[in-house]
């Protein structure tokens, strides 16, 4: 009898410790900027998501810089956190990172960012990027009918992944859905700027494309809705916003209420609650026991236009 006692209290004790464990879990979060509405928006969404599950949270800023970055990293492992949630600043300094909590037997989950698939992650957690630009770009197409789409390009930061597949599948978008239409494609990418994804970097990106290009561009495409806002102000400044059609990718709360005035035509949502939400999520599975996660999370695909603004649009929105 003493036996089974102690067999069934051992028994109660498994089963419960998972819970207890889990109200212990210690995350870091390692974001690569607080320069700009989204980043933000990652950060105080993740510090609210992880109050929501009991969760401990640390959270650094890189400042674009790729060995802050490590180095935040490497004083959250000596903290003693057990999860590592990562937006790396760039590729490189992803696997480096997610190499050196292997080291130290803490897992990482990438946040939208990417990372090589070599990397040892338990997932990258992300809007879908060839979806969602390939939907702007087909919508870009509604816009300008068999018209000629002189665009430029206003990109984040060189060799970023994320912003590579959100320009060239906008691109994509652009040039399949002319070609199903039309049976000819009549897009020219006119020019490239870097806006270091923020609005005022977007501003002096569009400036000087402006002065190099004049009244040849009619179509603006920004990675990022903060870099668009940035370029709108240009295009406003310069009298050209009537003439210009400008396209983005996140949902920011600010590029929504401009997609109300008429001046942004479209965007997507690449919302960090829900990204923070769905990161969190799956640290929560993976410390019940779940280890099977696909390459890649995504979050839902959402086209937003002029005709359903008003129903995505939150006021209460941290973004």
């Amino acid at each position: 009898m003493k036996r089974m006692l102690i067999t069934l209290l051992l028994s109660c004790a498994t089963v419960a410790a998972p819970l207890h464990a889990e109200d212990k879990i210690k995350v870091g979060f390692a974001n690569r900027t607080l320069n700009g509405a989204f980043f933000n928006g990652l950060t105080e969404y993740m510090k609210i998501h992880a109050k929501e599950r009991g969760y401990e949270l640390i959270t650094t800023d890189a400042r674009g810089d790729l060995n802050k970055q490590i180095s935040d990293v490497e004083d959250m492992l000596s903290q003693g956190i057990n999860y590592l949630v990562l937006n790396p600043q760039d590729p490189e300094a992803g696997m480096r990172i997610t190499q050196i909590a292997k080291r130290a037997g803490i897992p990482t989950v990438i946040l939208d960012s990417d990372i090589s698939l070599d990397a040892p992650v338990i997932t990258r957690v992300q809007a879908n990027n060839a979806k969602n630009n390939i939907a702007i770009g087909e919508y870009a197409v509604e816009q300008f009918g068999n018209n000629p789409m002189n665009c430029v390009i206003i990109s984040g930061n060189q060799g970023n992944l994320v912003g590579e597949a959100r320009r060239t599948n906008f691109i994509r978008g652009v040039m399949e859905a002319q070609l199903r239409k039309y049976n000819h494609s009549n897009l020219t990418i006119i020019s490239q700027g870097w806006g270091n994804w923020d609005q005022q970097g977007g501003l002096k990106a569009m400036e000087d494309i402006i002065v190099a290009q004049g009244d040849k561009v009619n179509c603006v495409y920004s990675e990022m809705d903060d870099m668009a806002l940035g370029a709108i102000l240009s295009l406003k400044a310069a009298n050209r916003l009537q003439n210009v059609k400008v396209f983005a990718h996140d949902g920011y709360k600010k590029g929504l209420e401009s997609i109300e005035r008429g001046e942004l035509q479209a965007t997507a949502s690449n919302n960090p609650n829900t990204l923070t939400d769905t990161a969190l999520r799956i640290i929560s599975e993976y410390a019940a026991g779940q280890k099977d996660f696909p390459d890649y999370v995504y979050t839902p695909t959402i086209l937003i236009t002029k005709d359903n603004v008003k129903k995505i649009y939150d006021a209460d929105s941290l973004f």
